[in-house]
Parts: C-alpha cells; structure tokens; sequence
C-alpha cells in the first residue's frame, strides 16, 4: 500500500513540473473535492463489510459524482490541466478499490484492505485539495 501511495503522490506533484501556468482558485472545486472525498473514502471503507449488491447504487451515485467534477475542471481549460489530471487520477483510484470490490468482494483480500484503500484514496484526495489550497490567494 505505501508503494502505491509513494507513487500515487509522484504522479499526482509530478503535474506541478509543467509549463502551464497554474489556473485560478476555486472554492467550487474546494468543496467538490472535500464532499467527494468524505463520500468515496466511506463508500470504500465499507466495502469490507457489505455484498457488492448493498453498494451498488452508492457506487454508481459516486462514479457519476466523479464524473461531474471531471467534467467541470475540464470545462476550465488548458490552464487547469493540473487540477483536471488530479481528479482523473482520483476517477482512476476509485474505480479500482471498485474493480477490486466487484471482483473479490468484501473481506476476501483481508478484514482490513479497503479500510486502508480508503486510506490511500483519503490521501490523495488531500494532495488535490492541498494544491487547490495552495491557488487560494487568501491563504498564503
């Protein structure tokens, strides 16, 4: 788990190398952010406890919720490239807790796997929100 979140965390700073001028902070992608992290890191935690069939409604509710927020930093353009690749690459981890999940069910991969995948999906969700964050004038 520590080497998928060692590169996780590379992948997603490695964005910050380009030169591509950062965009503009917004408190809508903020709050999109922080909502969906708290939504995806509870669903995922679950997952060690509940029948796929429990979850499946909540995931399609969250897989749209990602979608959303894909959507609207797209819709930023070019200069919020950075901010776009973190939420794909959000997109991406979830919806591999979710493979895992669907394929292997709960508790199968151990009692504790998708507690510490919510772990590793919570951490990510705060470097995005952390480099949201560091956009914010009013924070510096």
């Amino acid at each position: 788990m520590r080497l998928i979140f060692a590169s996780l965390v590379l992948a997603l700073t490695g964005a910050g190398c380009s030169d591509i001028p950062l965009s503009y902070y917004d408190a809508a992608t903020y709050a999109q952010l922080t909502g969906l992290k708290a939504e995806a890191t509870l669903l995922v935690e679950s997952f060690d406890r509940k029948p796929v069939a429990d979850n499946e409604a909540k995931i399609e509710a969250a897989t749209l919720e990602f979608r959303k927020a894909l959507e609207y930093e797209k819709g930023k353009g070019p200069s919020n490239a950075e901010t776009t690749e973190q939420v794909e690459k959000l997109g991406r981890l979830f919806d591999g807790d979710v493979q895992e999940y669907r394929e292997n069910g709960p508790a199968s991969l151990g009692s504790k796997y998708f507690r510490e995948a919510a772990v590793v999906l919570g951490q990510a969700f705060d470097i995005a929100i952390a480099t949201e964050n560091l956009k914010n004038p009013l924070r510096q």
